[in-house]
């Protein structure tokens, strides 16, 4: 009997050891990439497959928690859409992201805690390094009534909510940069996310470009432009299209497209090339992909090179032309 007790002992540590813990369960988590038209909207849309997975779970309001342990509370607004719920982070979104200064081009991660409506968020900057934000800063006095952020009471037993520090890549963002930003957006030549997070790096090589860019710039045609990335050189398959861009001139009527691209300057002018214009899974924004590749290797482009696409036509075929313009010596170390 006593064997036999040693062998169901046993098998139970077995099945034991068998069964998932909940606790083994992955951590939910999603990421979003900030661009300029979420900024517009001041709210925030959570991706389609954890809504499916996990949006039943949320309440009205949603406790957003950065690494230094202040949490902000935000509003969830829920609606249907073609038999699909959507879900954003509405009221006091807008005061969350102004408060820790997030711009274009950020990246941000979302860890989800289960059942409790909150979530774990870590803000990137431009060099995709973690943002630190102080753990313990006085407010001005016209930010201590925030009704987002959760007063957590001091050794003092004086209640306070932190204000970021000055990012990280503020001496990156240099007043030239600025400048250089704005005359872009003035002459109505539009940009994405990339395009910002990669300017501080290639300005120095890129700025004779993006002046050329400007110059030429037709009035009666819409344009955005891109500066190629080391990625992309080294063969990724594809480069987005301002979404902003994409919707406003009706290039998102459909999924996937045939598009020409032709080159408007230099010694292949006039020459075309064929490529395949698509959305993204979410549908939310529009890509060049099949063909991409092709176009760079064959105008030799490089990091830091300057693109102006003009859109030409978006009735049948996407029909642009590209006037690209070389990127400059980087200076001596």
């Amino acid at each position: 009997m006593a064997g036999r007790g040693i062998v169901t002992s046993h098998a139970a540590k077995i099945r034991s050891r068998s069964l998932p813990s909940p606790m083994d369960a992955p951590i939910p988590s999603f990421f979003r990439i900030i661009l300029p038209y979420m900024l517009e909207k001041k709210k925030l849309k959570l991706p389609l497959k954890f809504v499916k997975l996990h949006g039943s779970e949320l309440s009205s309001t949603a406790a957003l928690t950065l690494p230094n342990g202040r949490v902000w509370k935000v509003g969830v607004e829920k609606a249907t859409s073609d038999e699909n719920e959507e879900i954003w982070f509405g009221d006091g979104w807008a005061e969350f992201v102004e408060h820790h200064s997030i711009s274009a081009g950020f990246f941000l991660a979302f860890q989800y805690q289960r059942g409790r409506s909150a979530f774990n968020v870590r803000i990137f900057d431009f060099t995709t390094c973690s943002i630190d934000y102080p753990k313990t800063e006085q407010l001005d006095e016209d930010q201590t009534g925030s009704p987002h952020c959760i007063v957590i009471s001091s050794d003092e037993d004086e209640g306070d909510c932190v204000r970021p520090r000055r990012r990280q890549t503020s001496d990156l963002i240099t007043p030239e940069i600025e400048k250089t930003l704005e005359c872009l957006k003035a002459s109505g030549i539009a940009t994405n996310a990339l395009f910002h997070l990669l300017l501080p790096k290639f300005y120095r090589q890129s700025k004779k470009g993006i002046e050329e860019a400007i110059a030429c710039k037709p009035e009666d045609r819409p344009c955005f432009i891109v500066v190629p990335n080391a990625r992309q050189i080294r063969g990724y398959t594809r480069t987005m299209i301002p979404t902003r861009f994409g919707r406003e001139h009706k290039i998102q009527r459909r999924s996937n497209r045939r598009g020409i691209l032709e080159v408007s300057n230099g010694e292949k002018a006039g020459e075309q090339w064929r490529v395949e214009v698509a959305r993204n899974k979410t549908g939310q924004e529009m890509f060049m992909g099949k063909g991409w590749v092709k176009f760079m290797e064959d105008n030799n482009m490089g990091e830091g090179d300057v693109c102006l696409f003009q859109l030409v036509s978006a009735a049948h075929t996407v029909k642009m032309d590209v006037s690209i313009f070389p990127a400059q010596p980087s200076p001596a170390q």
